[in-house]
């Protein structure tokens, strides 16, 4: 059973929906371009080490949200979703940066357990999962879902597990059979289309929204400007933004 910050992540991603004019159950288009231009919230998309996957940083009265571009692009679309889902529920951006453990649910932290549900939420809706699945689904549907909304086959057990279309005997053979990749050789079996999106099109990093072109971050990022200045001419606190670009970038 879910529990409440589960519900309110939930609830928050259904509301972006609504309030954002996104069908309820369609898979979204392009994530960025809604994050970019109906939140209006910038993006930079850049290399950082493996082990994380993004940050949401306060700016000023707005957000800045990252994304490790060393990932693969369905990892970077729920890393993505997981940061706004920091900024839509109103997070205070004192957890600034997520690591791959966070997003993979190994958490007891009640905002990345919202945000998290958050992502899930807006970017799998539960009730189109109800709708298209029965019970207990096979691998090939798992990775059918997937593709239909540009997630791994990882999030698509997730989804089946929230929706409680699993038994405990089947879920588990899903997940050894996740383990050992067989996703992976059914998918290029498949030759499913992958999701042409922003994200998707992404050829060189760092990726910076237009909103940054120009700006002091723009300045860090190629080494130009000093973080303390780059925060003063933002109205960031230095601390964050050196923790989400220095501490980010050590590898």
């Amino acid at each position: 059973m879910a529990g409440p910050d589960s519900n309110r992540g939930t609830k928050r991603a259904r509301e972006a929906r609504a309030e954002l004019g996104v069908h309820p159950e369609a898979p979204l288009p392009c994530l960025l371009e809604l994050v970019e231009e109906s939140v209006g919230l910038p993006v930079v998309v850049r290399r950082l080490p493996r082990e994380i996957a993004g940050a949401c940083v306060p700016c000023g009265d707005s957000r800045l949200l990252w994304v490790n571009g060393v990932h693969h692009v369905v990892r970077q679309r729920f890393t993505l979703a997981h940061e706004l889902g920091h900024a839509w529920c109103g997070h205070d951006g004192t957890v600034a940066v997520d690591t791959i453990e966070t997003l993979n649910g190994t958490t007891t932290t009640p905002y990345e357990i919202q945000a998290n549900a958050f992502a899930a939420e807006l970017l799998v809706p539960l009730a189109a999962v109800k709708r298209l699945l029965g019970p207990d689904p096979s691998l090939e549907e798992l990775v059918v879902l997937g593709a239909h909304y540009g997630v791994s086959a990882w999030v698509a057990l997730f989804r089946c597990q929230t929706a409680e279309l699993l038994t405990e005997e089947h879920g588990a053979r899903l997940r050894e059979q996740l383990e050992e990749g067989r996703h992976l050789e059914l998918a290029a079996r498949m030759d499913l289309p992958e999701l042409d999106d922003g994200l998707a099109r992404i050829e060189r990093l760092p990726y910076l929204s237009r909103s940054l072109e120009g700006s002091a971050l723009a300045g860090i990022l190629a080494g130009e400007v000093s973080v303390d200045d780059a925060a003063q001419a933002a109205g960031c606190e230095a601390d964050a933004l050196r923790g989400a670009v220095v501490a980010l970038e050590a590898s």
